[in-house]
């Protein structure tokens, strides 16, 4: 049921209709179709210009470093401390049609990212089309998640899967054709395979339901006979059809079985394909290697399945930590990033809720999920991080959306009735909202995305503008022959680079990050020593050493031992993380021979 933009005192779950019996700006804006496509195609611009351009993130690094290897390797299996698979077995294919890149890590995020306004036109029957439109824009537009559309995590992606399956299930509910259930089930079946948190959206999806029953339930009983509680109605009329002997009643339930089972089976796939071991150079089963050998194939079911759940479950142990300082930093991320659209969100289901002759099940569905993430993240999040508030946004817009098409239709109106001081207001809050969003886009972004004054980085976001030093340290390690590069120092030192494989990596690989991503793109030969002796005879063109730490008695070797060492190299400072920590030194040295550049460029 689509809500016109014509009447907001008429009944707001009238039939959708194109035509118009009054000649109004309306009649143009009847399809947002053109419109939300639009939209779409800026938010990928937006997400697409120089996504290559940022320093990794460390959790970009070491999840990338981990898709290169098992490109090269073929051996994978499910770790929640890297999360889902969907990342990992799309971008080993990414990697190997375009290279491995900073901008390649991110496309696939980016374009999810970018499609994400489009999800708006499948709830496009329950919303009018200026809040179809609003709700594109909101998704497209958002600080939050235009910064992490350009961040190579799961978070963006999780939840434009779970915003397109909800909007499946809806079209289904409005047309009941079953290929939008099918679409839907695989739609949450991806969105399992991005992170763990899809149970949250389950959990939410379930309370938000349950209180739009309680909404039905409430107003029948108090007379609302456009808001009656249909579905115990049907349930109790199919019982009595049934125990008569109905044989199209049993028909119908026999043929809802199947469409269960069959989006069972369809689920079940999904998750085993994408959740399945993989060991081609290695023992031990594998998806592949079950294609050839049957009798691996129960061993394999069970690791993608029983396996997983276990792994899943032991992800929600985050709640060890206090919760208000969790929910403060929640709230300044929303803040800074988000102000606007909650704002917008507490207007727009007010609105709808206290106006028209019954609320929008869509806008206070999306309410509802949104305050619950909002007061339930925090209490899973094992780290403070400004990407959980994309699962509180994401549900917040659809409100939103109605408070943005409010002011809109407010100040269209007040032009059709010659009312200029409505006019006038529109246009100011329309131009306060336009200006507040843009202006902190461009802050977070672009300007500023490595910044550890900017509340959407992360603490391991190295703060260096180091693009250029990584682009020739990449060039070096093409070009020369033996080994490429030397870590040096105990923090720093492996005793088997090859352990670093698969995760949990191995001792000193950690602390290398996020180097150790871009030395991986590059192909590079790596090694490491505690002895700063191995450096006063020949030596690599790339030496790596830990910033000396003044607050820490021993570290195990730093940059200061090695210096005296490295005659004819040129030192470079670079930041593993937004700022020093206590005994954890974001600096670090990185000693550059340049007369093995591949031309006469000089490094940085």
């Amino acid at each position: 049921m689509q809500r016109s933009d014509t009447d907001t005192a008429q009944k707001r779950a009238r039939p959708r209709s194109l035509a118009s019996s009054e000649a109004s700006w309306t009649e143009r804006l009847a399809n947002p179709v053109p419109l939300v496509v639009l939209i779409a195609l800026v938010a990928l611009a937006l997400r697409l210009v120089d996504l290559g351009g940022r320093v990794a993130h460390q959790d970009e690094a070491r999840v990338a470093y981990w898709i290169a290897r098992y490109a090269k390797t073929g051996v994978w299996e499910y770790r929640r401390i890297v999360h889902g698979p969907f990342l990992v077995h799309v971008n080993s294919v990414v990697f190997s049609l375009f290279g491995k890149s900073d901008f390649a890590m991110r496309l696939i995020v980016a374009l999810l990212g970018g499609l994400l306004p489009l999800a708006a036109l499948l709830f496009r029957e329950r919303l009018r089309p200026s809040e179809t439109v609003a709700l594109a824009a909101l998704f497209a537009a958002n600080p939050v998640l235009l910064y992490y559309s350009r961040f190579m995590r799961n978070d963006v992606p999780l939840a434009a899967a779970m915003v397109v399956a909800l909007g499946l299930f809806v079209r289904f509910a409005d047309t009941r054709k079953l290929r939008y259930v099918f679409a839907g089930v695989a739609a949450t079946a991806l969105g399992f395979t991005m992170k763990e948190n899809a149970l949250l959206y389950l959990a939410c999806w379930v309370g938000a339901a349950a209180l739009l029953y309680d909404h039905r339930l409430f107003l029948r009983r108090v007379g609302n006979e456009g808001f009656t509680a249909a579905f115990p109605l049907w349930l109790r009329r199919g019982a009595v059809r049934l125990l008569d002997g109905d044989r199209r009643v049993a028909v119908s339930v026999l043929r809802g079985i199947g469409v269960a089972l069959l989006a069972a089976l369809e689920f079940l796939v999904i998750i085993v394909f994408f959740y399945a071991p993989r060991s081609q150079t290695r023992p031990g089963p594998g998806l592949w290697k079950s294609l050839s050998r049957p009798e691996m194939i129960p061993e394999v079911l069970g690791a993608a399945t029983i396996g997983t759940w276990n792994e899943f479950l032991g992800w929600t142990g985050h709640t060890e930590h206090s919760y208000l300082p969790f929910l403060g930093d929640f709230l300044r991320t929303l803040k800074v990033g988000a102000l606007a659209l909650c704002l917008l969100a507490v207007v727009g289901f007010l609105v709808d809720r206290y106006s028209g002759d019954r609320p929008n099940d869509v806008v206070a569905f999306g309410f509802y999920w949104g305050v619950a993430s909002v007061l339930g993240y925090p209490l899973v999040m094992d780290i403070q991080a400004a990407w959980a508030t994309v699962h509180a946004i994401v549900p917040l817009a659809f409100p939103a959306a109605v408070g943005l098409a409010l002011v809109f239709r407010w100040g269209w109106e007040g032009y059709e009735r010659r009312d200029d001081v409505s006019v006038v207001a529109a246009v100011v809050l329309l131009l306060l909202v336009s200006a507040q969003v843009g202006a902190t886009a461009y802050d977070t972004t672009y300007q500023h995305s490595q910044s550890p004054d900017n509340q959407l980085v992360q603490y391991a976001q190295s703060s260096s503008e180091a693009k250029p030093l990584l682009n020739d340290l990449q060039r070096i390690a093409r070009a020369n022959e033996g080994t490429d590069v030397l870590f040096y120092g105990e923090e720093l030192y492996s005793p088997n680079e090859s352990a670093h494989d698969v995760p949990p990596a191995g001792a000193g690989w950690f602390a290398r990050l996020p180097l150790a991503w871009y030395f991986e793109a590059a192909g590079a030969t790596v090694t490491s020593t505690t002895d700063a002796g191995d450096l006063s005879g020949e030596k690599p063109p790339i030496v790596v050493a830990l910033n000396d730490a003044e607050t820490c008695s021993d570290e195990g070797g730093t940059a200061e031992d090695v210096d005296r060492y490295m005659d004819g190299y040129r030192r470079h400072e670079f930041h593993r993380y937004g700022f020093d920590s206590g005994c954890t030194i974001s600096g670090i040295s990185i000693y550059v021979d340049e007369s093995r550049l591949p031309t006469n460029e000089s490094t940085g």
